[in-house]
């Protein structure tokens, strides 16, 4: 006999035990502060899917105010997430275009703000090298500005977005070619120091 068979068998079993008033009346009691009540007439039978938990209601706004807290946290937390997974607040304008090419927009923004932060740790020693660097890098990126200002009033914002995602790749391209040479300066003074 499984235990799933034996429950079902004894099913009136279970459910016929319920705490009496007296048990109710001592569990207050021992609840400091709290006044004697009646929890006879809030006790209400276990449904057929909970043979095992006597439910109690309750009718309390507090409870209430709870449960919408916490839907507010959950939703907030949600919207948190979307924003931080597709960095919609980054690109507001680009969002309301299109959303597909959005989370490309976004996706190769973080990759500069993460090959820039790379750029600048490794020319630490040379800041002058990373302020030439850092200068081509501006240039593009006032290009890009400028093609994001445009956007709202460009009647095909596709192409345009497009050569805002091209500016970008630019941008990605520039950076990387920049850490290839920081490399190679690195590699020659490792070279003339061992030689």
């Amino acid at each position: 006999m499984s235990l799933e068979n034996f429950i079902r068998e004894h099913r009136d079993e279970f459910d016929q035990d319920a705490p009496t008033d007296a048990v109710w009346q001592r569990l207050a009691a021992q609840l400091p502060g709290s006044p004697t009540v009646d929890r006879t007439a809030e006790t209400v039978k276990p449904t057929l899917g909970r043979p095992f938990l006597a439910v109690q209601k309750s009718n309390s706004i507090a409870g209430r105010w709870w449960a919408v807290a916490a839907s507010v946290a959950l939703l907030l937390g949600v919207l948190w997430w979307v924003n931080a997974r597709y960095d919609l607040a980054e690109q507001p304008e680009v969002v309301a275009v299109s959303p597909t090419y959005a989370k490309e927009v976004a996706q190769y923004a973080s990759m500069i703000d993460d090959k820039r932060a790379e750029l600048q740790q490794l020319t630490q020693s040379n800041p002058a090298l990373y302020q030439q660097f850092a200068n081509d890098l501006d240039r593009l990126e006032a290009s890009y500005s400028s093609l994001k200002k445009d956007l709202p009033e460009t009647p095909n914002q596709e192409i345009l977005i497009q050569a805002m995602i091209q500016n970008l790749q630019l941008q990605i391209d520039l950076l990387n070619e920049q850490l290839r040479v920081i490399q190679r300066m690195k590699q020659q003074n490792t070279t003339h120091e061992t030689v």
